[in-house]
């Protein structure tokens, strides 16, 4: 059975369950009351599928914390290059290191504009939009890594000459 967190989450929340698991966890068994609330939850631990029975004792099963673990892991290749700071299309965060910054950079970039086209202000924003809240911390980070340049009145935004897209 796999485990479910959210069943995990719910009996962690509830007092008399988080309690007997701490008893069981400690092996502390002689202190747990025998009485109907420790035996459902006791019970009800099993069902979930964190606990199990080894030698006529309650343990946490590791294995069904591992399948579960590995469920929701990531696999490796989603976490590497600059994938690490997207969610789909959204920059989920934006990196501290200078090198990982342009990369993301160049990333929107190639994202929100194609060559020799000439965007608003506004046109920018929206398609920023799309992939950040902070449009003003985009454009910026765009403009001051050459990846962006403004005309001269600031109405317009375009690739700089001679960049590929």
């Amino acid at each position: 059975m796999a485990l479910n967190w959210l069943e995990v989450f719910a009996g962690l929340k509830n007092p008399g369950m988080r309690a007997t698991l701490g008893l069981v966890l400690s092996d502390q068994r002689e202190q747990l009351e025998q009485n109907s609330a420790t035996t459902k939850n006791l019970s009800r631990w099993q069902s979930i599928g964190l606990l199990t029975e080894c030698d006529g004792k309650l343990v946490v099963d590791d294995d069904a914390l591992s399948q579960a673990l590995a469920a929701h892991r990531k696999p490796a290749e989603d976490r590497a290059g600059i994938q690490r700071f997207f969610d789909g299309p959204r920059l989920r965060t934006l990196p501290a290191r200078p090198e990982d910054r342009r990369a993301v950079m160049e990333a929107v970039r190639h994202a929100v504009l194609s060559p020799g086209e000439r965007v608003s202000e506004a046109q920018l924003g929206d398609r920023l939009r799309v992939i950040h809240d902070d449009v003003a911390l985009i454009r910026r980070y765009l403009i001051d890594h050459g990846l962006l340049v403004r005309s001269i009145d600031g109405a317009e935004y375009s690739l700089p000459p001679g960049a590929e897209q």
